[in-house]
């Protein structure tokens, strides 16, 4: 794992704790056909804006995923040479369909999220235990096999930063087809309405579906965001909020 090289310039040190009970399951409710069903969530609170989160079937990594905050290493963090805050509030989703469909026997399933600054700064979820399920529906089981609808699997749900430096969210998603991810700003008036991020040029979109703000160039000191991830058979939707502190 590459350790971080923001940690020293953290104003309040490195951090990284749950945000609520770890292992929270979700069950959709009226879930179409080709919608995840269950879904594994571990929500923390990380200084500095990034981490590596192991999920574990029965004690075994099934999977792991490095969240890399880019405006903490150059060229982002040269032009504010100053110390961030790099808090932030992520909250990782697995889908647990796949991975208790077949099982005969009770399963557990846990996550394990671990600091970019320090590879003794850990925090790990109790095993949640899992009897075994009734099978789907054969069609569905076939069809899921190859299409999927769209689950936003890491949600930069909250990030806390000084005004004037740069702050990345992350919004990661699957599905098959691969989604498409888009982001909108939230109206500060009427939290109904909604607006490209196109209108706004200090938002600036990656590649990856992640996006980067310059907070010099907007007297806001909060932002309310919205992250889609659709493809042809579906969407997921999560929510964002950037929070300006100012460093005077």
């Amino acid at each position: 794992m590459l350790w971080s090289k923001s940690c020293p310039k953290l104003l309040e040190g490195p951090s990284l704790q749950f945000v609520d009970a770890p292992g929270r399951v979700i069950e959709v409710p009226n879930p179409k056909p080709l919608d995840c069903r269950r879904i594994f969530e571990c929500n923390v609170m990380t200084a500095p804006s990034e981490s590596t989160i192991y999920w574990y079937k029965n004690n075994n990594i099934i999977h792991a995923s490095v969240s890399r905050d880019l405006t903490l290493s150059s060229p982002y963090s040269d032009s504010t040479p100053g110390p961030v805050l790099g808090i932030s509030e992520q909250r990782h989703r697995i889908c647990l369909d796949s991975l208790l469909a077949a099982e005969s026997n009770p399963t557990e399933i846990k996550c394990r999220v671990q600091s970019s600054c320090s590879p003794r700064m850990i925090v790990q979820s109790d095993p949640v235990v899992f009897k075994p399920q009734k099978e789907l529906d054969n069609s569905f089981t076939r069809v899921n096999h190859y299409y999927k609808a769209p689950l936003i699997t890491l949600i930069s749900s909250s990030r806390l930063e000084l005004a004037g430096n740069f702050v990345q969210l992350f919004c990661n998603a699957i599905g098959s087809p691969k989604p498409e991810i888009s982001w909108r700003i939230i109206d500060n008036e009427d939290e109904t309405l909604s607006h490209d991020i196109d209108l706004h040029p200090f938002i600036w979109e990656l590649g990856n579906g992640n996006i980067i703000i310059d907070t010099t160039k907007t007297t806001e000191a909060s932002l309310s965001l919205q992250c889609t991830a659709k493809n042809k058979f579906g969407d997921d939707v999560a929510h964002s909020s950037v929070i300006l502190v100012d460093g005077n």
